[in-house]
């Protein structure tokens, strides 16, 4: 076998047929590749993750916010301050109770959230060029499965 060549997968070593190595190392990749994608969005996961979750929730408010992307309400504030100094959010009093505040996306957290979807349905092509249509849907279905098992496991006392 010349240098240029790749090792048959039967020539790898047996923990890069693993499962848990491939999902650990393709995870590692995508999560380098994603901070990559998003910083050219000029955000941060966390960023993203509030921005989609306002996207899809509407307004709600700060608490509730954080509950449904699973963060600390204290550390959900540092990253919608910088999401609304660049004016991708609003907060608001409370139409029933002044006391409380909602946050909403403005119409240019709209507008980015839209692009970043566009821009990242073509990343995950890209990532699974590899994979048929049908590939792919089954992937993502087991992979949630995987996940809901594992976060149901997570909330057990």
């Amino acid at each position: 076998m010349s240098s240029a060549q790749e090792p048959s997968p039967r020539e790898r070593p047996a923990y890069e047929r693993g499962t848990g190595f491939l999902l650990a190392r393709l995870g590692s990749l995508v999560a380098r590749s994603w901070g990559v994608f998003l910083g050219e969005h000029g955000l941060t996961q966390s960023q993203y993750t509030l921005l989609v979750a306002l996207d899809e929730q509407g307004p709600v408010g700060q608490r509730q916010l954080a509950r449904l992307v699973a963060v600390d309400a204290r550390n959900v504030v540092a990253v919608l301050d910088a999401l609304a100094a660049r004016d991708l959010i609003e907060r608001r009093a409370h139409e029933g109770d002044r006391r409380r505040r909602v946050v909403l996306l403005t119409a240019a957290g709209r507008a980015l959230v839209a692009a970043v979807a566009g821009a990242a349905d073509a990343e995950e092509d890209r990532l699974l060029r590899a994979l048929s249509a049908r590939d792919r849907t089954r992937l993502n279905h087991l992979l949630r499965q995987v996940y809901a098992s594992d976060a149901a496991e997570e909330r057990r006392p």
